[in-house]
């Protein structure tokens, strides 16, 4: 969740400048950044927050069971004798 609020402000240029067809790639990040902030405000670039931090948790989970479930099935199926 942390990690989410401080990458933020740093993902929403980087969407913006994928999601144009008109935009060159190299060099266009910072000044979509301060375009950003300059119409926004600072609190624009954390623009789709909440819906990310919904995301986080069963993302995370589902992570988590899948690392435990594969640990279990590479033990039970690798190390048994």
């Amino acid at each position: 969740m942390l990690g989410w609020t401080a990458a933020m402000p740093f993902d929403v240029p980087k969407t913006n400048v994928q999601s144009r067809y008109d935009t060159k790639i190299v060099g266009s990040y910072f000044p979509q950044m301060i375009q950003i902030t300059k119409e926004r405000g600072i609190l624009g670039l954390y623009n789709g927050l909440g819906p990310t931090l919904v995301r986080a948790f069963p993302a995370n989970a589902a992570l988590f069971l899948g690392v435990e479930m594969g640990k279990r099935c590479f033990d039970k199926f690798l190390w048994e004798k």
